[in-house]
């Protein structure tokens, strides 16, 4: 060791940078590690230097959101979208909800904010498109309209579920989890509404002015030049999609056997070996292991006898024992601010508490002598008040009545008193005794244990704490504490029990702080992902009243938490408070695929299994593909940093968005094409709820509707909003706002270009469209003879190439081969 004739504090900041150019080696000898005493300094330092990896990131899903929204100004609208609804939750935190401590890991709120804000995006520019490509008629109110109708559900389900998986943060009793999941529940309902509200207002202003005419296109878009990476977007999301749906059709058991598989040795991971363990280092970690810092806090620092002497003022320190403290007089009751550990509130005195009772004064000394008989005691020689005072006062009161040298008499505190003393007696020779001992500083020693007394001219007990040594010494270990607290905390209630009534509000106290932190993590975070759950699976029940679908939605949101929690254990993680939070973030960010795939599952009324698959993972498999995609890269950017904070978040957000979207995929997926309801098994409604049987008839008739037109599955611009074909609740005959985009006819008795107004989206060409007669049975699709307006419509295609619809295929080559088209 090396110790530098220099101040150890932020003042040596300069000097650490200088050192830091440098390469500290020479020969064999390395320098590994060093204590500056600027570690958060330093820390603070590169929380604003590493920014810039965040703003990368930030960056790189902006340019994500605009290659698939087609549209510069709808990306930047999103943007700030997700800027307002964090602004939002901050206004509502700080003058709503009268919050004023903002711990730094609010700030992972930004994260969720990003994820849900471009998922929502992407779920409504898609359904824009489709409704857009239906109507053919320009902006309108009901064009509007219809994609609310669509999106709103999708939008509302992920919302809720996620700020519900948040706010069931709350429970925890670490004031960080609780301001974390106030804030983050709160922006991302600020969220929901701005998606509701600010985004499908830019989307019109987009279509309406931003590529009108009167304004030039180059000042929103650079048509020419991203005219071929949008061509070669589109083409990427129609092969995503070809190949997801023949994947799921196709090879659903391997996918179940691989991912079920993978999900049970991950139960094992996270509970038996090397299983999710409980932080043991009161040290808490803020740059890399690596850091010389880190190493030197974490390796070497209890090598040297200094370090472990600053833990006391003196040699005891190095045998400390935890300390057996029992108190009487206060009650265990916190009443301070549970959202502000600077507000820490106020005592409140137990009012039954009465050490000046005969019978009070006689069981406490039983109590001390019992204490002395168990095993977790440590012996201590000679006699110290902080112990038990009883004792103490007892030979105190055994001297003579009068003084031989001063002739001073001393009744009634003397001998000729005898135990137990009555309550005059001891009010008035206690207060004689302590100051007597408080004289003798060498008899006593010092610290928070002994009598306390109130203010006054007379002095009142007030309080009492019984400090003894136990034989255990401190482990960062949770089960030998555990061992501890249950052994002392057992024997201290079955004493109370049998205590007089004024001393049997007494409690157990001792050096448990780390330990009730790791007992804190590991309860409630079961707590809050057990009450997420349960939401979860409501919301579902509540959405799409089909008992199958949510459990199978539920299934695929456990595993996905556990797969990701076993990754995370094996790169070495330990449930610590920034872990707790990427729990809850993990539940709030792995609903949202599952949810989506359910809902459209349910959407579509088609009698086929694979059929209804097959449209859920058209509609949703671009939206969540795009949205796990940036979010992903967004925490990958945030890697090469030396803030331990930055690099566990950009670790987790990789896992996380990776596993989410495979299981919500491929898991989800395969579970629904093998045991998917289909003909309303599992299945419930609202108006049969309401109306009773008289329903029943109606939904008959609505179940012998024409469902042929969801053969043919088309994805972005050529489904349509007006059909009844795949409504949510396919039992009755009216439309439900959860209907799902159909397929319109659209006859080619007009002769014009259907060209999107001002976008950088192009539609591709025809060469472009896949075919899924390969996953999914061709049937003819023959037009209905009853074109009432509660008949489905009949199915055609609507082409939006830049060319005229006399070019395009006729309704027979349609109805020949289902095509998926952009």
């Amino acid at each position: 060791m090396l110790i530098l004739p220099i101040a150890r504090s932020s003042a040596t900041l300069a000097y650490y940078h200088s050192l830091d150019l440098h390469a500290l080696q020479h020969g064999n000898v390395e320098v590994v590690a060093m204590d500056f005493g600027l570690k958060s300094t330093l820390f603070h330092e590169c929380l604003v230097q590493d920014t810039w990896m965040i703003g990368a990131g930030g960056t790189f899903v902006l340019v994500c959101m605009w290659l698939y929204t087609g549209s510069l100004f709808v990306t930047i609208m999103t943007v700030i979208a997700v800027a307002f609804s964090l602004g939002m939750s901050y206004f509502m935190y700080t003058v709503i909800f009268e919050l004023h401590f903002f711990p730094f890991m609010n700030l992972l709120a930004t994260i969720v904010a990003v994820g849900i804000g471009a998922d929502d995006a992407f779920i409504f520019c898609k359904v824009w498109r489709y409704v857009k490509a239906e109507k053919n008629s320009g902006i309108s109110v009901e064009l509007v309209h219809d994609a609310l109708k669509h999106a709103t559900p999708s939008m509302f389900v992920t919302s809720l579920t996620t700020a519900s998986a948040f706010y069931a943060s709350y429970i925890s009793s670490i004031t960080a989890i609780r301001c974390f999941s106030v804030f983050a529940g709160t922006a991302t309902l600020a969220n929901f509404v701005l998606m509701l509200t600010w985004l499908p207002a830019a989307v019109v202003v987009s279509e309406q002015w931003c590529f009108a005419p009167m304004v030039p296109p180059r000042w929103f878009t650079w048509h020419n030049k991203l005219r071929p990476a949008v061509m070669a977007a589109g083409q990427a999301r129609a092969l995503l999609d070809k190949f997801l749906v023949l994947s799921i059709t196709k090879l659903h058991y391997l996918w179940l056997c691989l991912l079920g598989g993978i999900a049970l040795g991950s139960i094992g991971v996270v509970f038996y070996y090397p299983r999710l363990k409980l932080p043991d280092s009161r040290n808490f970690q803020l740059f890399d292991s690596q850091h010389p810092f880190e190493r030197y806090d974490v390796v070497y620092r209890d090598n040297f006898w200094f370090e472990r002497l600053k833990m006391g003022s003196n040699e005891d320190a190095l045998t400390a024992k935890m300390p057996l403290r029992f108190v009487w007089g206060i009650l265990p009751i916190d009443n301070g601010d549970y959202l502000d550990p600077r507000r820490r509130g106020t005592i409140v005195y137990d009012d039954t508490f009465d050490m000046a009772a005969p019978e009070s004064q006689r069981w406490l000394l039983r109590f001390c002598r019992r204490l002395k008989m168990q095993s977790f005691y440590q012996s201590m020689p000679g006699p110290l008040l902080p112990n038990c005072f009883i004792v103490s006062f007892k030979n105190w009161m055994q001297r003579r009545c009068r003084d031989p040298v001063n002739h001073i008499d001393r009744t009634p505190c003397c001998e000729n008193s005898v135990f137990p003393y009555k309550r005059r007696v001891f009010e008035m020779c206690i207060v004689q005794a302590i100051a007597d001992l408080y004289e003798t500083p060498l008899y006593l020693r010092p610290g928070v244990a002994g009598l306390k007394f109130s203010d006054g001219k007379r002095p009142k007990i007030r309080a009492l704490i019984v400090e003894y040594d136990s034989n255990h010494s401190y482990s960062p270990s949770f089960s030998e504490m555990d061992d501890f607290f249950q052994e002392v905390e057992s024997w201290t209630r079955k004493e109370l029990s049998e205590a007089p009534p004024g001393m049997r509000n007494g409690w157990f106290v001792s050096d448990l702080e780390f330990y009730d932190l790791q007992c804190t993590l590991s309860l409630d975070t079961l707590v809050s992902i057990g009450v997420s759950m349960a939401v979860a699976l409501g919301v579902l029940l509540l959405v799409t009243l089909n008992v199958f679908i949510s459990l199978y939605a539920i299934l695929t949101i456990l595993c996905i938490i556990f797969v990701t929690v076993a990754v995370l254990v094996l790169f070495g993680w330990t449930l610590n408070v920034l872990e707790s939070i990427a729990i809850s973030i993990a539940i709030g960010l792995s609903v949202d695929f599952s949810l989506h795939y359910g809902v459209h599952y349910r959407m579509c009324s088609a009698e086929n299994r694979e059929l209804a698959i097959t449209y859920a993972v058209s509609c949703m498999g671009g939206p969540t593909a795009m949205a796990a995609l940036t979010t992903a890269a967004a925490g990958a950017f945030m890697l090469p940093s030396t803030v331990l904070a930055y690099i566990q978040i950009g670790m987790f957000l990789v896992i996380v968005m990776t596993i989410s979207w495979m299981y919500s995929t491929f898991f989800l997926g395969s579970l629904l094409c093998v045991g998917g309801p289909q003909h309303g098994f599992g299945q419930f409604s609202y108006t049969r709820c309401i109306r009773g049987d008289r329903s029943n008839g109606n939904s008959r008739a609505a179940d012998r509707v024409n469902k042929t037109v969801h053969s043919n599955v088309f994805s972005d611009s050529t489904l349509s909003t007006s059909s009844t074909g795949c409504a949510l609740h396919p039992s009755t005959s009216e439309s439900h706002e959860l209907e799902a985009l159909n397929v319109r006819i659209h006859r080619g008795s007009f002769n014009r270009r259907l060209r999107r107004s001002g976008s950088t989206l192009t539609t591709l060409p025809s060469s472009a469209s896949l075919p899924l007669s390969h996953c999914a049975t061709t049937r003819k699709v023959s037009l209905p003879t009853d074109q009432s307006s509660s008949a489905p419509s009949a199915a055609t295609v609507i082409l939006v190439d830049d060319r005229d619809v006399d070019s395009r295929p006729t309704i027979a080559d349609a109805t020949e081969e289902p095509l998926m088209r952009y």
